[in-house]
């Protein structure tokens, strides 16, 4: 009678911890799907070093420093993670310019435009998963269109 007690102890205990483990698991999986895309990508820090180097190698390279003479890069870094922090739901409040009227006046070609995209994309990699990379790829494609000049020509020799 006790090794059919020990038995049946057993057998709840390892029930209890196997429907433990698999309830476990299910909030791993639904707290990662219900983190917004901020959160996945690790918050203000996170992106704090993603645009400090995109705009530190924009500025060093001679495909894109143009575009970033005279301007005050400290003011311009916080300008881009707020709107970043914005556009991935962290809340942010974003007041600059709209990107339209941000860049009208410089006059970036599209080869330039496909540059700094590159740069990004690798401080991306650097920092945060495939997944939460294309997801903020996805938001910030379409501001293309107000970015690149339509008068532009192509201002820089490849």
């Amino acid at each position: 009678m006790r090794l059919f007690n020990h038995s049946l102890m057993l057998g709840i205990t390892f029930s209890f911890l196997l429907l433990t483990s698999f309830k476990l698991s299910a909030n791993a999986q639904t707290d990662d799907t219900e983190k917004n895309l901020f959160e996945r990508i690790g918050g203000i820090e996170v992106l704090e070093k993603i645009v400090d180097e995109t705009v530190d190698a924009s500025v060093n390279n001679p495909k894109t420093q143009r575009s970033f003479k005279d301007i005050k890069l400290k003011t311009l870094k916080k300008s881009i993670v707020q709107h970043l922090c914005h556009l991935t739901g962290g809340g942010c409040v974003y007041e600059g310019e709209s990107m339209k009227k941000a860049h009208a006046d410089a006059k970036i070609s599209t080869a330039e435009f496909e540059v700094f995209v590159e740069i990004f994309r690798t401080a991306l990699s650097r920092h945060v998963g495939t997944r939460e990379k294309n997801e903020l790829l996805k938001i910030l494609a379409p501001m293309k269109r107000d970015i690149v000049s339509q008068k532009s020509f192509n201002l820089i020799a490849f």
